[in-house]
């Protein structure tokens, strides 16, 4: 930023050339810096250029000069925010590029609302995130469908993340029906003294409770090797 002209100018000195030259160019690079900061919009910019020429006195023109300043910093503020709520996993890249794209030709006002915006398009995504780790560690689901998942939603626009989630759903309600039937094949297999086909088909499954079954098995074999000694 350009430091404030010094000395000030009195309430009752009246306008002259080189003065409002000088003030005018001061004036120009603080715009121009705030343009190029993506502080201030081109309406924005022309705005208080006009604000500026309207002047008709010195004071009014010094006074604008040093004004612009605080606004300048306000609009400053708020492009960090959004370039650091920007800063995330939750968004792709291609989103991240349009947003910011967006903010640069949109005023203070709705730079403002914006940064709101964003941050309830955050707080969505993160649950999403959230509900889709949850039901891939709760369901044993096969590895080539879990990585599929989970690089469908990194690629998924925030808009189409959900529908992941609810596919992820969708497997999870497979997989526990198929542990359900593998459970109770494997019961069967057991109460039959199959034990090596019972193993065989729990390495084939991806049941939750695979550790659980496979105790089953082990108990049942024993008892049964304990059983054919006795009889022996």
């Amino acid at each position: 930023m350009l430091e404030t002209l010094e000395p000030k100018i009195e309430d009752n000195e009246i306008l002259t050339g080189d003065e409002a030259e000088e003030l005018r160019c001061a004036m120009q690079a603080k715009i121009s810096e705030a343009v190029a900061l993506g502080v201030f919009t081109d309406a924005e910019a022309k705005i208080w250029e006009d604000g500026f020429e309207a002047c008709d006195q010195l004071k009014y023109m010094q006074n604008l000069v040093e004004v612009v300043d605080d606004f300048i910093a306000s609009g400053l503020e708020v492009v960090e925010q959004i370039s650091s709520t920007l800063d995330t996993d939750l968004l792709t890249e291609r989103e991240k590029i349009a947003w910011q794209t967006q903010a640069e030709l949109l005023s203070f006002p709705d730079k403002c609302k914006l940064v709101q915006e964003l941050s309830n398009i955050l707080s969505s995504v993160s649950h999403c995130k959230q509900e889709l780790m949850r039901l891939l560690r709760t369901n044993q689901m096969p590895d080539k469908q879990v990585n599929e998942l989970v690089k469908s939603f990194e690629k998924a626009d925030s808009v189409d993340k959900e529908a992941v989630v609810t596919r992820a759903m969708l497997f999870a309600a497979d997989a526990k029906a198929q542990h359900q039937v593998v459970q109770a094949r494997v019961r069967v297999l057991i109460s039959t003294q199959q034990f090596k086909m019972a193993r065989e088909l729990l390495y084939q499954s991806t049941a939750n409770s695979s550790n659980d079954l496979m105790s089953e098995i082990d108990a049942a074999e024993i008892t049964q090797v304990r059983q054919a000694a006795k009889a022996a």
